[in-house]
């Protein structure tokens, strides 16, 4: 209240000292008055709030003590070392690098020979859809193996840089200096550090949904092969009698018509 009375004293005489040199009656306003000295007093009382709270923050900082324990060694991203493999080094080059066509895994793959459209239109509808299918099976598998890879590269190129970048915050974090724990300047590094997990996780989705297309391949690849066995048992079922009888009466023949050279 003490400084309420302070106050309320100096605007007054501040309106007394305000009036101009020459006899006049000077007048007051009684309600601006009290009015200025209310928002005087919540002034002050806002400033005080905001003390205290500045004083808090300072000890619960200082009761930390040293930051610098908080400090992590970086995990930094491997790449592979294509000189020790004389076969192989032309994927594992794609692989740290990147290959966006898929040259380097075309070098270490087997080739595939392509059937002729004529050989092909020869063949009964059943086994010419049987044969695309195969290879479409390959097809897909070389597709996902070129993306996945060069999508590898990419990630491990940015990945470091994402490093670097997270270095760079905790730096900041922990530096002693109370210019790097302003209030802007923490909000700043929450967004940066928001930002980057955020960039973190399209990373991780992008190469899980790559890892997810492997696994469909390897579905297709297994779902062909018991589809052709299935097929193979379901003609042995249904055409097994009439096989055996055409086998049977074949080898007889040849039996029979065998003659001592």
């Amino acid at each position: 209240m003490k400084m309420v009375r302070r106050v309320v004293i100096v605007v007054v005489l501040c309106g007394f000292a305000a009036a101009p040199a020459r006899a006049q009656l000077v007048v007051n306003d009684p309600g601006n008055t009290i009015q200025a000295v209310e928002l005087v007093r919540k002034a002050i009382l806002e400033y005080e709030r905001l003390r205290e709270q500045y004083e808090t923050i300072v000890r619960m900082s200082q009761g930390l003590g040293n930051m610098g324990r908080y400090r992590t060694v970086p995990i930094a991203f491997t790449a592979h070392d294509p000189a020790r493999w004389s076969y192989g080094a032309p994927w594992l080059t794609g692989l740290n690098s990147g290959d966006p066509r898929g040259d380097l895994y075309a070098r270490i793959a087997r080739t595939m020979q392509r059937p002729a459209a004529a050989a092909l239109a020869r063949l009964p509808p059943a086994a010419r859809r049987a044969v695309e299918d195969a290879y479409a099976t390959i097809e897909i598998t070389d597709s996902i193996a070129q993306r996945g890879a060069h999508q590898v590269a990419l990630v491990r190129g940015y990945g470091g840089r994402l490093q670097e970048i997270v270095q760079i915050l905790e730096s900041d974090i922990l530096n002693p200096q109370a210019s790097y724990h302003q209030l802007t300047t923490v909000l700043d590094k929450v967004a940066a550090g928001e930002l980057v997990g955020r960039r973190q996780d399209t990373a991780t989705n992008q190469l899980l949904s790559h890892a997810l297309e492997q696994l469909l391949a390897q579905s297709k690849r297994r779902r062909d092969t018991e589809v052709a066995a299935m097929n193979m048992r379901l003609v042995a079922m249904q055409e097994g009698r009439a096989l055996s009888r055409s086998y049977i009466a074949g080898s007889a023949e040849a039996l029979r018509t065998w003659r001592q050279p």
